[in-house]
């Protein structure tokens, strides 16, 4: 029988090229992905074998008018089948991660080592069995061992992959095991290319098997990230170009056409390359970044689990300290008052400091539990609509002593008009003022303290301003933090805890006002300022 090939036979062709190519271009898309990865090396050889075959079917094709031609591209396709087997077992037990079978992938291989040396041998195969739709060398006696070995091969490959099946944790890695179970069950096909060497004619179904593997673990890569492969657009770019490329260069019958394509698929590979590792090394580092925001994020939220628990510590420590402290304070305060007997001017001088003492204690404590009931969010406020004019009033009438006593001049300049009420707690914004008033005295050797009060849009602004102590730029910014204090507050007045900025922050802010300090440097003086939303009138 003549083989004569025709329209429908050249269509027939095609379809072992496009598996060749697509299986090739598949291969070293997965190598490149991460060549360091076992799996991907072990794959880029298995796509190499398949390649060979599908690439020889290809030659092989429009060679069976030639008996010689014929069987050179029949013994090339050989040079890659016999290494299926093998490869097929080694990548098995590499997906699955059997590591007790690594001992035998040694002997599947020199397996196939031996049977490469007959290829060219008579008992493998010899003359040429040609059909409808092609060609074949017949079988021989040692093509029927290699058979046997190669569904050997093949068994293992489904077995093993069947085991990662039953045996994978992960959903995704199921998914993964299945696409790879079902492609190469697809691709297995193949071995229908054998039945011609045994003179059995068939419509080369096998041809079809390597293109649809290739799409199937395509689609799995894409979509579920098989061979852990994240594709990117830079990469199905470069690879679609290359695979077009190849196929144009392989049908090209031109050879001058032909070295055109060929360099310039050379250029491409080259420049392709280069994008895709650019493009690769700019994802890791975003990838790492996202690494290092989620560990950041991790130990933001321990650390805010550790300051509600510091919180609570305060809270509880707070209320253990309060009641024996009072206790204390007015067992002192009737000592002081002679209640159970006279005393002398010592133990009166000893007496007071004890109190004094006590007094800074007890504000200390109530200080830590208005912060934990604020951070908490059980601090309680009595919102009522009130002049903050004469909360100012009240806090310079009390705290002018204190100024007199440095020679500070304390004033108070108003606004030329009556100012609206604004709806706030008056306790706890007087309380606000007498901390930002005190500080004020406190931190100011000489000179004077100004606090004004006008409107601004729908607020009130409120400024105390003192030639003191100045405060530096650097620290400004935390200022308002807990436990925060400047350089002068820590070595001339060592009593504060640097609670008293923070808790008139947490107060303003909790109605709906802003808080904040400006000042040129040390020894410059500062002011600071807060805001409170006016009241709206109806």
């Amino acid at each position: 029988m003549i083989f004569e090939p025709n329209n429908s036979t050249d269509i027939i062709s095609l379809i072992p090229l496009a598996s060749a190519g697509f299986v090739f271009i598949l291969g070293i898309f997965v190598f490149l992905s991460n060549w360091r990865a076992t799996l991907n090396r072990i794959f880029f050889f298995y796509s190499i074998s398949i390649t060979i075959w599908f690439f020889g079917t290809y030659k092989m094709f429009f060679a069976c008018e030639n008996a010689e031609t014929a069987m050179f591209w029949d013994r090339f396709i050989y040079i890659g089948v016999i290494f299926i087997p093998s490869i097929s077992y080694h990548f098995s037990i590499a997906f699955a991660n059997l590591r007790r079978q690594r001992k035998f992938v040694f002997l599947g291989y020199l397996i196939s080592i031996v049977f490469l040396f007959f290829i060219k041998n008579p008992l493998f195969t010899d003359k040429l069995f040609v059909y409808k739709w092609g060609c074949h060398t017949i079988a021989g006696p040692l093509h029927n061992v290699f058979l046997v070995l190669f569904f050997v091969g093949i068994i293992a490959l489904f077995a093993n992959i069947y085991i990662k099946i039953k045996q994978a944790k992960e959903k995704i890695e199921k998914i993964q095991a299945r696409y790879a179970f079902t492609a190469l069950l697809i691709l297995s096909f193949g071995a229908l290319g054998f039945l011609p060497a045994y003179k059995i004619a068939i419509f080369p179904i096998a041809y079809f098997s390597g293109l649809i593997c290739a799409i199937i673990l395509a689609y799995a890569i894409l979509r579920h990230h098989l061979f852990e492969i994240r594709v990117i657009a830079a990469e199905l770019l470069t690879f679609a170009t290359w695979f077009v490329l190849l196929i144009r260069l392989l049908l090209e019958n031109n050879w001058q056409n032909r070295i055109i394509d060929g360099m310039l698929l050379v250029l491409i590979i080259f420049f392709g390359l280069l994008l895709i590792r650019s493009v690769i090394k700019e994802i890791e580092q975003k990838d790492n970044l996202e690494k290092l925001t989620l560990k950041l994020e991790a130990a933001n939220e321990r650390l805010k689990q550790l300051d509600e628990a510091k919180s609570e510590f305060l809270s509880i420590a707070s209320h253990q300290l309060r009641t024996p402290l009072t206790t204390i304070k007015g067992v002192t305060s009737m000592l002081l008052e002679e209640f159970w007997g006279k005393l002398n001017e010592e133990q009166k001088k000893h007496l007071d400091q004890i109190y004094q003492s006590e007094e800074r204690l007890l504000k200390l404590v109530e200080d830590l539990l208005d912060i934990t009931r604020i951070e908490a969010g059980r601090m309680q406020f009595n919102f009522k609509p009130t002049s903050l004019e004469e909360l100012i009033d009240g806090q310079i009438k009390e705290l002018r002593p204190m100024a007199v006593k440095k020679s500070l001049y304390l004033h108070f300049i108003k606004f030329k008009s009556p100012l609206p009420k604004v709806l706030v707690d008056a306790h706890k914004i007087e309380q606000v003022i007498q901390n930002l008033i005190d500080n004020a005295i406190k931190y100011t050797d000489a000179g004077e303290i100004t606090i004004t009060l006008e409107p601004t849009d729908d607020h009130l602004l409120f400024s105390i301003k003192d030639t003191g102590s100045g405060i530096t730029k650097s620290i400004q910014p935390f200022l308002f933090e807990k436990f925060q204090r400047g350089p002068r507050a820590t070595t001339h007045y060592t009593e504060g805890a640097g609670l008293g900025l923070y808790w008139a922050g947490k107060v303003i802010r909790a109605h709906n006002g802003k808080i904040w300090v400006e000042s040129e440097g040390e020894n410059e003086g500062s002011v600071f300022y807060f805001t409170l939303p006016i009241i709206k009138e109806a």
